[in-house]
């Protein structure tokens, strides 16, 4: 990799402003990208009608602003719930005849028979009345046939699921509120739907999208990518396996179990994140093309044999999709890639030197790297690298930008 120094850029920081805003402010997403950064790196890196590509599109930002600023867009995910919230935002809505359905269902609702799938520990993750009402809206969506508003309904329902859920709010892993705030809390179901509905119906109606040319494809792009002649490709990866950063698997796994049968985009579960990347352990290392990876592989490897086989097999997942991106590209096509440099066992692992290692393996030329401080992107900013109980460290406090060149 050629010799290049990181440029901090505080405008890129973005402190006074919630990566959560309008559109991206339709159903709660982990991890999400800042969508002022989207917006900035697509004017300077593209042109008008140009094809812009997220392989790890997540709920949509990019997906959202490319089409904004008059973009095609393309978007991959391994997540069908991601995938169905990036449809609802990137799309405009006959907003009255949402109103109308809503109507509908008031009417309809004291003659609702519940429709409750299989959940495994129902009773322990939902009250009683809970089950039967979120079952009642269930019965409600099925009568819906409209495609469109069906997916933007699901999207609510699935965001009513994850309020009215036991879990303890503001988690996005699998956590169960104490017995003292569960006798207190007593979620209204049906208000709570309607006030989701509502909520999202303001966005949608103030926060049009101006061009709607975009696709979306449930696909692990470790294998394979139905995409060609990319412009520009923005995307934020995952900064290292579910287990120890995010667990989009956990966070989903609510809404999977109630959206079961309805998703257009199809069902997960909590396997989700095993089949994310470094998810299965690779049992025999092959050769990457990083000098940085195996410096710091070398490091933990002298702390924890098994974790630095972890985070092998992480990287190894991410040197096949980064394969898979090359042959998107259009020539002179831009990469800009979103990375965290993270801790693990106290070593600190330069994703961003990876990152560029590996496209310039394949032939790409690395720009620049730039420097923002994370002040507002929901993910954890300590873990337990070290596995003991109580001893936690700062894991990711700055992202990095990567900028490639094809």
């Amino acid at each position: 990799m050629k010799c290049i120094e990181r440029i901090k850029y505080p405008e890129f920081d973005f402190k006074e402003y919630k990566a959560s805003e309008g559109r991206h402010s339709v159903h709660d997403y982990p991890a999400m990208l800042h969508y002022l950064l989207v917006n900035h790196l697509i004017k300077n890196y593209s042109s008008e009608n140009s094809l812009i590509y997220d392989p790890f599109c997540g709920s949509g930002v990019s997906i959202v602003e490319s089409l904004k600023l008059n973009r095609k867009a393309f978007g991959t995910d391994i997540n069908p719930l991601a995938l169905l919230i990036a449809d609802v935002r990137a799309s405009n809505f006959e907003t009255d005849r949402i109103r109308d359905v809503l109507d509908r269902f008031n009417i309809e609702w004291n003659n609702l028979t519940p429709d409750i799938p299989e959940v495994k520990n129902i009773s322990y993750w939902f009250k009683d009345y809970v089950i039967k009402d979120l079952g009642k809206i269930r019965t409600f969506l099925r009568t819906v046939k409209d495609n469109e508003i069906f997916k933007f309904l699901l999207v609510v329902f699935s965001q009513t699921v994850r309020d009215v859920s036991n879990n303890r709010k503001g988690e996005f892993k699998r956590y169960r509120l104490s017995e003292e705030k569960l006798k207190q809390f007593t979620p209204n179901v049906r208000k709570t739907f309607i006030s989701l509905v509502e909520k999202y119906l303001k966005i949608v109606e103030t926060d049009i999208i101006p061009f709607t040319d975009f696709k979306l494809f449930l696909q692990d792009v470790r294998v394979s990518i139905p995409i060609k002649n990319v412009d520009l490709i923005i995307t934020s990866p995952p900064y290292g396996d579910s287990k120890t950063t995010v667990a989009y698997g956990q966070f989903s796994s609510f809404s999977f179990d109630w959206l079961k049968g309805l998703n257009p985009y199809g069902d997960g579960d909590l396997k989700l994140d095993s089949l994310c990347l470094g998810g299965k352990k690779i049992k025999e290392q092959k050769e990457l093309p990083s000098g940085h990876l195996y410096d710091a592989l070398k490091n933990i490897e002298k702390i924890d044999e098994k974790r630095a086989l972890e985070v092998y097999s992480f990287f190894y997942d991410y040197y096949l999709s980064i394969k898979q991106v090359v042959k998107t590209l259009n020539d002179n096509a831009n990469v800009c890639f979103v990375v965290g440099n993270r801790t693990v066992k106290g070593i600190r692992i330069e994703m961003d030197f990876i990152t560029a290692e590996f496209f310039e393996s394949f032939g790409l030329t690395l720009e620049n790297i730039f420097v923002r401080e994370i002040a507002n992107k929901r993910m954890p900013l300590k873990n337990s690298p070290s596995n003991i109980t109580g001893k936690t460290s700062n894991t990711m406090l700055n992202e990095y930008i990567v900028i490639m060149r094809n």
